[in-house]
């Protein structure tokens, strides 16, 4: 009976062991909003971007901003800017929720057709995107 008693011990030991390994639980990424942009002069080359922080998530964030791209009239749209590739215009930190506004540093953004969206680099280096707001100057 000892013997019995001895080895289902060992065994419900070797179980608990097993199955407290650590692993990592998934964060929850940021919410984005992608707000239109503004522009005090009414002048498209001078604007404002725009974005709204809904949920900072759990998963802390690196860099956030704008990423955007033009294109001239009669050439194929360039939809769904990535920050590889394209314009960014990074915010300044901290990554709190709320509104959020920055001028643009440069006056590239006089192409006829403007697409642009809110972005954050996560600390494992994952981007999330808002969705992507575009401008036609027709």
């Amino acid at each position: 009976m000892r013997r019995t008693l001895y080895y289902s011990l060992v065994f419900a030991l070797m179980l608990f062991a097993q199955s407290c390994v650590d692993h990592e639980l998934p964060g929850t990424p940021p919410q984005l909003e992608t707000l239109d942009f503004s522009s005090g002069n009414g002048w498209k080359c001078s604007v404002t971007f725009n974005l709204d922080i809904k949920d900072v998530g759990t998963i802390p964030v690196k860099e956030y901003g704008m990423v955007y791209t033009t294109t001239g009239k009669g050439n194929a749209p360039l939809a769904n800017p990535v920050i590889e590739t394209d314009y960014k215009q990074i915010f300044p930190m901290p990554f709190l929720p709320g509104k959020k506004s920055k001028l643009n540093d440069v006056s590239n953004t006089c192409g006829p057709y403007v697409y642009y969206r809110a972005y954050a680099i996560l600390e494992d280096n994952t981007v999330i995107y808002g969705q992507e707001i575009e401008f036609k100057d027709e």
